[in-house]
């Protein structure tokens, strides 16, 4: 007589949080793709209790009173903003994210592997393996504790973000109306604003640029590889400065790194650290995973491994494995433009 195989799930008869936005990806096979995301979990062991996010921002409010509730998992079904007002829900807690891509942006599954589809997702947080990953924090003279798991951009595309994210699923009046307002965005936007990044509280730098991204993730914008060395659990975030660009310059690369992946690119100056203070003059747009958060300084500040997330090893995602997580490097990766040990006037 055969063995009973035993069941491989580490959460087997614990109960978890779904939180769903019906109106992420595609809206017609959403409730489809919910279904089948509650039996997939509860034939692994896991009972779940779903509660729908509509608006997207409720997202965080239910997962806040999840913790509360002493909820141990917390599922995020959606694409990148569901999941990052989840994450901004759970910050602080001891709470386990499980993620079940639902959405049109996808670039957090993409970075850490997690599977699009449906059962593949639930077998990976039934199966229970986890990882301890960055959260990052960022403070701004409208935000004070806004935490972001993917990216902070500051100028021109910060600025043209809100227009150019409406273009897609609005009705063709309201396309034309959001391409309209991101084209005077772009022709209004300063072409040679100064920014002064100041690194790890030492080394400053100043330089012209129109674009600087501090990524955690190394994939941003439908799979963009803004950071490809990005590790998400190093302590450490990946800045990239665009001196010497014109507008057109700054929108080509992004365009082409969003079709054909990495692009060389001699002028592209690239930086890491703990954390970074960003002053801009004339001050520049600031937003935070796709969320405007104002104009001016920010500062931005880890919080080391303090959200936990139900993943694959890595490798299966953009993610490199980093050999040495401990290695200080706040120099730059390549040259630095401009540096200045003095304080700034």
């Amino acid at each position: 007589m055969k063995k009973k195989k035993k069941s491989k799930s580490k959460n087997k008869h614990i109960r978890a949080k779904l939180i769903a936005n019906p109106g992420a990806g595609n809206e017609v096979d959403a409730p489809s793709l919910l279904e089948q995301a509650v039996r997939c979990l509860t034939n692994h062991g896991i009972k779940v209790d779903v509660a729908y996010a509509s608006p997207k921002k409720e997202c965080r409010i239910l997962a806040k009173k999840a913790v509360e509730k002493g909820y141990k998992i917390v599922i995020a079904m959606g694409g990148d903003g569901t999941i990052g007002e989840v994450i901004r829900g759970i910050a602080g807690s001891d709470v386990t994210l499980g993620v079940i891509v639902g959405g049109t942006m996808n670039d957090i599954a993409a970075s850490l592997g997690i599977p699009e589809d449906v059962e593949a997702a639930c077998a990976l947080i039934a199966k229970g393996d986890m990882r301890e990953l960055d959260l990052w924090q960022i403070k701004t003279r409208k935000h004070k504790k806004f935490y972001f798991f993917m990216v902070t951009v500051i100028g021109l595309t910060a600025a043209l973000y809100p227009d150019v994210k409406k273009i897609p699923k609005g009705k063709l009046k309201e396309k034309f109306s959001s391409m309209k307002d991101a084209i005077v965005t772009l022709v209004e936007h300063e072409a040679k604003p100064e920014v002064l990044l100041t690194l790890d509280d030492e080394s400053k730098i100043k330089v012209d640029t129109m674009v600087v991204t501090i990524a955690n993730t190394p994939l941003i914008a439908s799979k963009n590889l803004v950071a490809p060395d990005a590790s998400m659990q190093d302590g450490l975030f990946d800045i990239s400065v665009f001196p010497d660009y014109n507008k057109a310059e700054v929108l080509s690369y992004f365009q082409r790194t969003a079709e054909e992946n990495l692009i060389p690119d001699g002028k592209l100056q690239r930086f890491r650290a703990h954390k970074v203070k960003v002053k801009s003059k004339p001050k520049l747009e600031i937003s935070a995973d796709g969320i405007s958060l104002g104009t001016g300084t920010c500062t931005i500040k880890m919080h080391r491994r303090a959200l936990r997330v139900f993943v694959p090893p890595i490798g299966l995602g953009a993610e490199k494995s980093q050999e040495d997580e401990e290695e200080e490097l706040s120099a730059p990766l390549s040259p630095f433009i401009k540096q200045n040990k003095e304080s700034s006037t």
